[in-house]
């Protein structure tokens, strides 16, 4: 069965190279805050505008959609069913995890997991896919 809606596998690099940075500036402006803020002032109200906030959620969700939906080299019925087993676990764990954010944090705090939620089932894909072809190939290394 041919895979209707995965892209060539180069489209496979391209995410990478556009995922880690973006992801690298995530995580560095979670732990140190936003470095890039464009200070308003609005009816007395001081404010700042997140500069990157929204180029980096964009290229976050490009660069991850990319690698997720790239064929791999050899895509066949092997791979594909590794492809749809991995999804199905990551959107199982990631309503889990919705459910345990729900029934543990207001406000706010909430509205932060859902944030970082919008990018779980991607990450969790990726992961063990991933993961999953990594150890086969070494099974499969092991055998010949």
């Amino acid at each position: 069965m041919k895979p209707k809606y995965l892209l060539p596998h180069v489209y496979k690099k391209i995410g990478w190279f556009i995922a880690i940075p973006f992801l690298t500036y995530a995580i560095y402006s979670y732990i140190l805050g936003d470095i890039f803020t464009l200070p308003y002032s609005a009816d007395s109200l001081e404010n700042k505008i997140p500069l990157f906030g929204t180029i980096m959620l964009i290229g976050l969700f490009a660069g991850l959609l990319l690698v997720s939906f790239s064929k791999e080299k050899t895509e066949d019925e092997y791979i594909s069913r590794l492809r749809l087993e991995s999804l199905q676990l990551a959107v199982i764990i990631n309503y889990i995890l919705l459910i345990i954010a729900a029934l543990a944090l207001y406000g706010l705090d909430f509205l932060s997991v859902m944030t970082y939620n919008m990018f779980t089932v991607l990450l969790i894909f990726i992961i063990r896919f991933n993961f999953l072809l990594y150890r086969n190939k070494t099974a499969y290394e092991k055998q010949h």
